[in-house]
């Protein structure tokens, strides 16, 4: 065998909080469903209670598919029948869920080690009847968002490569919020990447094990010990540690986090602000498809 094959793909850390989570979460004999479980009535009760002004604003990056304005992220094709008077409309949609341009929802049956998922869930049941999406669906991801901006908490346009999301700095975005968060809140993480990309940058994959913009270690920590619902974030994993690993992603298979990846935070951020809120309800209601790794979302919050 390898040295590569024999590396632990999980960092200390993550192998600590995955044995601390097990220990207080899991029940013999059940299916860990991890942060989703969190939100409750009490959780759904808090978003409902923010929503003040009846607005609503998306949280979703425009998949573009009109001829002749780039190439699109998925494929996509339309089927157009006219018999005389009447017509009838049809599309194809064939995509991959994960990447950094697409909004999208990561289920437990995407980050794993040992041959497994979140929980012990064998990665070979991926091919007969792994439910995540299903129960998350059902169970409805509904509850409080609460916004920080980690950019404005830096001073800058855009968190910049090289230079991960500290702890003090979500402190102090979250501070600014003058909300206490609870366990399964949804955590809306903005970074900055629209003033990133309209600069002309390119975010790159995270096929790459390379710095960019983003969270590390102690921000996914962090993220961890507020024991949220879901994460909506704009940046994904710094990548900053010698390793190349993915400390926030890392999380889907420490404590079964709910993830949002490439959410345009950037609306939601200055509706907000104008309104004099940090807070709202998210609504994240991911399709309900057996054996799905993870899924195009359109986040909502209401306001």
């Amino acid at each position: 065998m390898s040295e590569t094959l024999e590396k632990d793909p999980m960092a200390p850390w993550v192998r600590e909080l995955a044995a601390a989570h097990d220990a207080a979460r899991h029940v013999d004999g059940e299916k860990c469903r991890g942060s989703v479980a969190l939100i409750d009535e009490a959780a759904r009760l808090r978003g409902t209670a923010a929503v003040r002004l009846g607005k609503a604003v998306s949280l979703e990056r425009v998949l573009e598919t009109r001829p002749g304005h780039g190439e699109s992220p998925i494929e996509f094709e339309v089927e157009i029948g006219i018999y005389g008077r009447s017509v009838h409309g049809g599309d194809v949609v064939r995509y991959n869920a994960h990447g950094t341009g697409k909004t999208h929802l990561d289920g437990l049956g995407h980050i794993g080690a040992d041959a497994s998922w979140h929980g012990g869930v064998p990665a070979s049941s991926s091919e007969t009847d792994e439910d995540t999406l299903v129960n998350w669906a059902l169970h409805g991801i509904a509850t409080r968002a609460v916004l920080l901006d980690v950019a404005a908490a830096r001073g800058v346009d855009w968190v910049a490569a090289g230079e991960p999301v500290t702890a003090d700095e979500l402190d102090r975005a979250l501070a600014a919020t003058g909300v206490e968060l609870e366990p399964g809140d949804a955590l809306l993480i903005y970074q900055g990447r629209d003033r990133f990309e309209a600069a002309g940058h390119s975010y790159p994959s995270g096929a790459t094990a390379f710095p960019r913009p983003g969270i590390g270690e102690e921000g996914a920590k962090w993220i961890a010990s507020k024991d949220p619902g879901i994460v909506l974030w704009d940046f994904h994993d710094a990548r900053s540690n010698p390793q190349g690993s993915l400390e926030v992603h890392s999380l889907i298979f420490a404590i079964g986090l709910c993830l949002v990846d490439n959410s345009d935070l950037s609306r939601a951020a200055i509706a907000l602000k104008e309104a004099g809120a940090s807070t709202g309800l998210l609504v994240a209601a991911p399709l309900a498809i057996y054996r799905s790794t993870g899924v195009l979302i359109n986040p909502l919050v209401l306001y």
